[in-house]
């Protein structure tokens, strides 16, 4: 069993597919499923079902994705950890975020962080939580902060900060009477894209409430949506990070919907047997000392 072996097969079991998987891999398909095969002749099981055109993960085959994951992992800390001793504590942070945090939270403590460690290679990326999430699992991130609770049970997850959802409107298009559920079936609403996890919220409330609108307008990200308000198109739930500014300036006002709204709390999230070197532990430093922990909620269960 070489590292070869194993990365080829957390390949195949992530895309599901041998032919993606090649590719990939820089492999012929045939070269993949011969990997594949010494594989499962040296664990002595059957680790993907195969079938026309669907792979699939056995029993045997999860627990070897979820080891062969935590051997590539440990691979990977061996190395930068070499490097830390080798180039001086230089580190290496790669950290992602969804796109809430991202565009409201955390650009001034990347700013102050790449200020106080300027040898360290600071990596950000946004994204839809789901893929964020996901990334972190496979260790193409080292962490990440979110919004909501992330969809898989293998990260370790803190809370840092209590956040809230308000409904707003640009000013002219607050009406007297508008306010009730009734009249709210009317409105258009702007959402968020698809798999965000203010549309989750705001679709789950809606529903709660009785509330069918009438007419629903998409776009992509907090800027758009709250663009989008501001210039008259409609009604939206969002995180009050995004629109503190435009509440204090006039630019929007507060819609009350005459129920309260859920929360919209944003999280840590990492592997629980991810070793941090230098650069991602002046990471945790800083988030700490800036939100004072809430608590350590493991991996979810």
């Amino acid at each position: 069993m070489t590292l070869t072996h194993l990365k080829t097969f957390v390949t195949v079991a992530e895309l599901r597919h041998f032919a993606r998987a090649a590719s990939v891999c820089n492999l012929s398909q045939p070269a993949v499923s011969h990997q594949i095969a010494q594989l499962e002749d040296e664990v002595g099981a059957r680790l993907l079902n195969r079938a026309s055109r669907r792979v699939s993960l056995t029993v045997a085959g999860d627990v070897m994705l979820e080891e062969a994951r935590r051997v590539l992992a440990a691979v990977d800390r061996a190395r930068e950890r070499m490097h830390e001793v080798t180039s001086g504590a230089v580190g290496r942070i790669r950290l992602g975020a969804s796109a809430t945090p991202g565009l409201y939270l955390l650009p001034p403590l990347l700013a102050k962080y790449r200020a106080a460690h300027p040898s360290f290679d600071l990596q950000f990326q946004i994204g839809l939580v789901d893929e964020i999430a996901e990334r972190v699992v496979r260790n193409d991130l080292d962490m990440a902060v979110i919004a909501g609770r992330p969809p898989t049970t293998e990260l370790r997850v803190r809370e840092l900060l209590q956040s809230e959802l308000v409904a707003v409107a640009a000013p002219a298009a607050v009406r007297p009477g508008g306010r009730s559920p009734a009249a709210l079936d009317t409105h258009c609403w702007i959402l968020r894209e698809e798999k965000s996890t203010t549309r989750r919220h705001v679709e789950t409330w809606l529903t709660r409430q009785g509330i069918t609108p009438g007419r629903t307008m998409t776009f992509n990200g907090p800027d758009a949506v709250k663009h989008a308000v501001i210039g008259g198109l409609g009604i939206a739930i969002v995180s009050k990070l995004t629109v503190s500014e435009e509440l204090k300036t006039g630019r929007l006002v507060r819609v009350n919907l005459g129920q309260p709204l859920p929360a919209h709390d944003i999280y840590l999230v990492d592997h629980p047997q991810k070793h941090h070197g230098a650069a991602c532990s002046a990471m945790l430093r800083l988030l700490a000392d800036t939100f004072p922990q809430r608590g350590d909620r493991g991996p979810r269960g």
